[in-house]
């Protein structure tokens, strides 16, 4: 079974970030909603949250999801921003789930202000997202040093994430993806309200076996 995940988080640059959940709108053939009408059915699905878990959401779309980010760049040239996407099995859930974050892309806003925004990315059991998740030694979903902030459309690591199964009654150990975003005070490229966005894919592991 493949699923996508459509989140939309709306980060906040001032105290705190304020996020919300949406459903990716997909035009569908007649073809197309049978099987995702069969998709829904199953007891199998994942979960996501972008407020460290306080509320959770399963959309179930398998023609498209992506996680976008919408920011004010004005805010990052004084302090970086942090977003979290956090990810688990849901209950009766009793296969992995894997998962795999495709690179960014600008979907909104002015390009040369977009390239000069550097993200960091990783990811964590603990469920935390800030500035120490990334001096903690967290595995990058991004190709290369995990310390080094990379442009939106760098390259994204091969490896699927794993959710563990859930139970009967429990649903799977989180994860999160803790997203870094910054940019230089000093580019000379104008501020913007970009839109940002990065496909995820979710596919059951044990799917063709």
């Amino acid at each position: 079974m493949r699923i996508r995940h459509a989140a939309t988080a709306l980060v906040a640059l001032g105290s705190a970030s304020a996020c919300a959940l949406g459903a990716t709108l997909v035009m569908q053939d007649r073809g197309e909603d049978a099987r995702e009408q069969a998709l829904r059915s199953s007891s199998w699905s994942v979960q996501a949250s972008t407020d460290f878990g306080t509320t959770w959401t399963a959309p179930i779309s398998s023609y498209g999801g992506h996680f976008p980010v919408r920011v004010d760049t004005a805010a990052l040239r004084t302090r970086s921003a942090y977003q979290p996407l956090t990810l688990r099995t849901s209950v009766d859930s009793l296969a992995d789930a894997h998962v795999v974050i495709d690179r960014g892309a600008l979907v909104e806003g002015d390009p040369a202000t977009a390239a000069d925004v550097r993200i960091r990315a990783v990811t964590t059991s603990g469920g935390a997202c800030a500035a120490p998740t990334f001096a903690s030694g967290a595995p990058s979903i991004l190709v290369g040093d995990a310390g080094q902030p990379e442009p939106v459309d760098a390259a994204t690591v091969g490896q699927p994430l794993v959710l563990p199964a859930a139970t009967r009654t429990t649903a799977g150990p989180p994860v999160t993806v803790c997203l870094e975003l910054s940019m230089d005070s000093a580019s000379p490229a104008p501020d913007s309200v970009l839109m940002l966005a990065w496909p995820i894919e979710i596919t059951r592991a044990d799917a063709g076996t």
